[in-house]
């Protein structure tokens, strides 16, 4: 237990940092009753682009929900382990993790985290990995010209700054998410010259996932433009 406020100002303050229960929203859905993007909609979200579902009556969201759940992901899970009450004073004092110095000091940590799902997942008209190319993707030859090449180079960028973002919002599903994009994009701009390190992108993004240990200074390794990624050492448990 804190000191009681014993002057006007201090019992101000006092007040102010109490919450109101009754202002509180909803508590999360129950983890098995949320159902993300397996929800068929009856019609597209947006005109032109939703895509029918196969053998079946419908559209698909084309992973609106699931990205929605995931932005709200660590939240809910504060929200459960530490009751109502604790999470929503923390998030009232600014005390969550969130960016404080540079262009996102002035976003909440919820803007913070639809800019991170952006930077992963935009959706440019001329992104040439939109949609079904999402699965494949023109190899790279060599012949590419200039303009691909700056695009491919700044895709690769956002996904390293989508990386530190997730790190610094300790985040460990964007995280994982991250590091895979990271992988993709890395093949896309080297191709088979960048192999190895997409794979290893990969291999940590499957280290989040799993239900082992993972090393942080490991990962934001990735983050860093063109440095050499000692993978010989023993991590510690």
């Amino acid at each position: 237990m804190g000191k009681k406020a014993k002057n006007a100002a201090g019992l101000a303050k006092a007040a102010g940092r109490k919450i109101d229960k009754t202002l509180l929203p909803p508590p999360p859905v129950p983890p098995e009753e949320e159902l993300g993007s397996a929800k068929i909609l009856d019609e597209p979200a947006l005109p032109g682009s939703g895509f029918k579902v196969l053998d079946s009556e419908g559209y698909d969201d084309g992973g609106v929900a699931d990205l929605s759940l995931l932005i709200d992901l660590e939240d809910s899970v504060q929200r459960r382990r530490r009751g109502h009450n604790e999470y929503f004073q923390a998030l009232k004092a600014d005390l969550l993790p969130r960016a404080i110095n540079g262009p996102m000091a002035k976003m909440t940590r919820r803007e913070q985290k639809v800019s991170l799902a952006q930077l992963l997942f935009s959706e440019d008209d001329d992104c040439e990995d939109k949609g079904p190319s999402e699965v494949y993707v023109e190899q790279v030859d060599g012949e590419e010209d200039t303009a691909t090449v700056k695009h491919r180079a700044e895709r690769l960028s956002q996904a390293r700054a989508a990386l530190r973002l997730s790190l610094l919002l300790r985040e460990a599903a964007c995280t994982s998410l991250s590091l895979s994009e990271l992988c993709k994009r890395k093949l896309t701009f080297s191709g088979k010259a960048g192999a190895v390190d997409a794979l290893r992108c990969a291999d940590k993004a499957l280290e989040i996932a799993g239900p082992g240990f993972w090393d942080q200074d490991d990962i934001s390794a990735e983050a860093e433009d063109d440095k050499k990624i000692v993978t010989k050492f023993e991590k510690n448990a």
